[in-house]
């Protein structure tokens, strides 16, 4: 049997090497540990530039890509656009920091050298998918990136939870794919709090209906599913510090349940204030509906500002005047407050029950005013007050010039009579 050998003995120092990387690279594509550590050296000391360009000849490569390419035993023969491929395949040791950095070292030269030669690794098919990925952000904005946050993360794995979610992550490492949300986010160079967020949102609109699935139900890589209008993205993500779910969307999903509304049609139209605008202005229905809407609004909230006031009242033990005294309640008024209060807050209570308590509880107020007549005289006096200080400040804002240019019998009259009502009250104040 003939056996065909090959011999670089006869090959420089410098080809010795270069040959010891081709041969890696032709033997199985690359093995990671010898492949990069032999690429580390070749940039390191210029090697491939020490060697020459072929046979018969002294002078050197021109261009780093010319040595990638170039026949062995002189180049690696090898499409320098897969050598960038390769490249991103890690160092069985770069755990140790020594070896990333010379890691990192070599894949920056390599990437730079390359670059100089037009040689970047980017396909048209990256290309495609960049497109399709800027266009997926261009209508649906927020939403895609929500979907892929959904699809990568995992909440609770390594996102500083207890001991035992911990242990139960690690223990199902092997079945997800996904990964934490402090990994998403030290990979994207941002925070793992914002990356939550995102989560937050997803989860949230999922719940409101306004997406299909949750993040339970999708994985990395998943198809891209019907995404809700940009618009609405709003409804559910917030940059703040808040929780997601706790916005505007989940409270008008919860109100749209109660009316028999599906959720996605009621978000629909709070994410669209402008075709909302359009509709009453242009629908006489729709303006009707509009404003019974706002007048049961107004109705609602004054009937809560009612069971607050009188709440107040009955736990705090004090309440406020009509002209702004705080007052002390005594037990017997507290107590008789807190009967009106338990009529209020009665689920079943109308609005006509809570008017009721409501006006109840001030005419106690009134009571202790009345039965007081320090505190009636304060009353008095701040409500006199309050008079002087809208007349002085209606005549501060008249200016003397035009009050002049325009002045008639009438005004000076009218003038002459309120001077003469503040000249009597001087009097009597001053006689008093």
């Amino acid at each position: 049997m003939d056996v065909r050998t090959e011999s670089n003995t006869q090959l420089t120092d410098e080809q010795q090497r270069v040959y010891r990387v081709r041969h890696t690279l032709e033997r199985d594509g690359g093995t990671p540990a010898g492949l990069l550590s032999g690429l580390a050296s070749v940039v390191a000391d210029g090697t491939w530039q020490q060697v020459p360009k072929g046979k018969n000849t002294d002078e050197p490569f021109t261009s780093f890509k010319e040595f990638i390419e170039a026949k062995p035993p002189y180049g690696l023969g090898y499409p320098a656009a897969h050598l960038l491929q390769i490249l991103q395949i890690p160092h069985p040791h770069e755990g140790n920091p020594r070896m990333r950095a010379e890691m990192d070292t070599m894949r920056a030269e390599v990437r730079r050298l390359l670059a100089e030669d037009g040689v970047t690794g980017y396909t048209e098919e990256q290309r495609d998918q960049e497109i399709k990925a800027w266009a997926a952000l261009d209508q649906a904005g927020g939403w895609w990136l929500g979907f892929f946050v959904a699809c990568q993360v995992e909440k609770g794995a390594g996102n500083g939870g207890d001991r035992k979610s911990d242990q139960r992550s690690k223990r199902n490492a092997e079945d997800s794919t996904k990964i934490s949300a402090r990994e998403f986010a030290a990979r994207a160079g941002t925070s793992p709090a914002r990356v939550l967020r995102y989560f937050e949102a997803w989860q949230a609109a999922y719940k409101a209906e306004a997406v299909t699935k949750s993040a339970d139900e999708l994985h990395p890589g998943h198809p891209v599913i019907d995404l809700p209008d940009a618009e609405n993205w709003g409804l559910y993500y917030s940059s703040r510090s808040r929780r997601a779910n706790t916005d505007r969307g989940e409270l008008i999903a919860a109100a749209a349940e109660a009316e028999g509304i599906k959720p996605r049609a009621a978000l629909d139209v709070a994410a669209n204030p402008a075709a909302l605008r359009t509709a009453i202005l242009a629908d006489p229905k729709t303006a009707q509906e509009a404003r019974a809407a706002l007048t049961r609004l107004a109705a609602t909230e004054r009937q809560a500002d009612q069971v607050e006031y009188v709440r107040k009242v009955a736990q705090d033990g004090n309440a406020k005047t009509p002209g702004g005294q705080v007052i002390e309640l005594s037990e017997k008024t507290k107590a008789e407050a807190a009967g009106h209060l338990a009529v209020a807050e009665n689920p079943e209570a109308g609005p006509e029950a809570v008017s009721e308590a409501y006006e109840a509880v001030q005419a106690l107020i009134s009571e202790v005013v009345e039965a007081d007549p320090e505190i009636q005289t304060r009353e008095q006096r701040t409500r006199f007050q309050r008079a002087l200080s809208v007349t002085a400040k209606s005549l501060g804002a008249i200016d003397p010039d035009d009050l002049i240019a325009v002045a008639d019998d009438d005004l000076r009259q009218r003038l002459a009579d309120l001077q003469k009502q503040v000249n009597e009250l001087a009097g009597l104040i001053s006689r008093s």
